[in-house]
């Protein structure tokens, strides 16, 4: 058979939203076409909220130290809050408006981010508290982390955790040089505590974010409509609203697949399904070495159909050649219609003989039927063009498609109600009309 000697670039093949190297929702909700098209956020603008619900609580908590302090509920000097909470607003303001002017946000950002969390956590505890109460800064730690663990992934969300152990220790270690009777035993098991919580949480949110991260590429598939792939479940392990929302993309998937992929008028698959069934199908050939055959067919004066005796005729006719089409191919072949009386046939593992045969099939079975409408019965006629080819590399899907269009042009310049199979020079050596197949050499 013959093979192209030119193929069209192959087309830039898609990119999952997940990361490999960083694994993270921030990531696969960052800049990438398919999160821009569905409106999603990216990590700055993630940045950018979380840090006016920062500047929110560190407003809220420097205030009421300050009140409680004002009115002798608390004791303890106020002038920490005085000083603390505007330096943390004041650098978290900084952070998060030179993300925002460059609409990214780097790895080291975040960890800054993270460090200025604790930092200032802590220093208003070691400032304002008893040493009694120094717990206090783990629990408000667990408030940083949540910030951190929900988009950014392991490192920021691991730096909240290392450094507020590392911070509760130094706390009590300073209190016990000041001469506080520290019960090592009890910290100990206290900050055994806080890790667990701690990494326990992160463990959950990892799970959610790879979850999120399946259901979300599942969606960037359906966009594209490719519904081929199920969201696991995992309701053994997992039963929450993100298994939930999942197990209801899974019931409508069908549906979804069926409005998206199908032709409504024929109920045959439209062009997008059969793109998508075509590049599955190269694929296959590719990895078995087969060969693989295209029809390319169309109506022939479908405009003057039309306009004789009326679109809703027109529907009727395009209905029943997809029937015969279907009729006329063999179990396992693809029937599309991607045009207004334009029809593709795909036929897996074909050669040229096996297409000849079918394409000999639909000619008889056009020419021998009788087409009913509302108008009365009507006699139609096809053009058909053939494309076989060893399929050898994925990218030679376009080259097939040009050849069996080509062909079909050839058919039509023929004369049309006729199937020509595509040759090298297939224009340049047109015969005039004849009927039957023609093979041109």
């Amino acid at each position: 058979m013959p093979t192209s000697t030119t193929r069209p670039s192959p087309p830039e093949p898609h990119r999952p939203f997940t990361d490999p190297a960083l694994a993270t929702l921030g990531r696969i909700l960052g800049h990438t076409p398919h999160a821009t098209s569905a409106g999603l956020l990216n990590n700055a603008e993630i940045v950018v909220w979380q840090s006016s619900r920062r500047l929110v609580i560190a407003l809220a908590i420097g205030t009421i130290g300050v009140l409680l302090h004002l009115f002798g509920i608390a004791k303890g000097p106020s002038w920490p809050f005085l000083a603390v909470v505007p330096v943390y607003i004041g650098v978290v303001a900084l952070l998060t408006v030179s993300i925002e002017r460059r609409h990214q946000v780097t790895r080291a950002a975040l960890v800054v981010l993270a460090l200025t969390d604790v930092a200032a956590i802590f220093a208003t505890v070691a400032l304002v508290t008893p040493p009694a109460f120094y717990l206090r800064a783990l629990l408000l730690s667990l408030l940083a982390l949540q910030f951190t663990q929900m988009f950014f992934g392991r490192s920021p969300a691991l730096t909240v955790v290392v450094t507020s152990a590392l911070a509760y220790i130094g706390l009590m270690i300073g209190a016990w040089e000041l001469g506080m009777n520290v019960n090592w035993i009890e910290q100990g098991w206290l900050l055994a505590l806080y890790l667990l919580v701690a990494l326990n949480g992160m463990a959950l949110q990892a799970s959610a974010n790879r979850r999120l991260a399946a259901l979300v590429d599942l969606f960037a598939a359906a966009q594209r409509g490719d519904f081929s792939r199920t969201f696991v479940e995992e309701r053994d392990r997992e039963p929450d609203g993100i298994t939930l929302l999942g197990r209801a993309y899974n019931h409508l998937r069908s549906e979804l697949a069926t409005m998206v992929l199908t032709d409504t008028l024929t109920g045959c698959l439209n062009r997008r399904g059969f793109e998508q069934v075509l590049n599955q199908t190269v694929s296959l050939s590719m990895r078995r070495g087969g060969e693989l055959t295209l029809l390319a067919i169309d109506i022939d004066h479908f405009k003057a159909i039309n306009d004789t005796v009326g679109h809703l005729a027109g529907d009727a006719i395009l209905r029943e050649l997809a029937e015969l089409l279907s009729q006329s191919s063999r179990p396992g072949d693809v029937v599309a219609r991607v045009g207004g009386e334009e029809f593709v046939v795909l036929l897996p593992g074909a050669d040229s003989e096996d297409a000849g045969v079918v394409a000999e099939r639909v000619m008889a079975n056009v020419r021998g039927h009788t087409f009913r409408t509302a108008r009365g019965r009507q006699q139609v006629s096809v053009s058909l063009g053939i494309a076989s080819e060893q399929i050898i590399d994925a990218h030679m899907t376009g080259a097939l498609r040009a050849r069996a269009d080509e062909a079909l042009y050839v058919a039509k310049r023929l004369g049309r109600n006729r199937a020509v199979m595509w040759a090298p020079g297939i224009r340049s050596n047109a015969t005039p009309p004849w009927t039957g197949i023609s093979t041109t050499l």
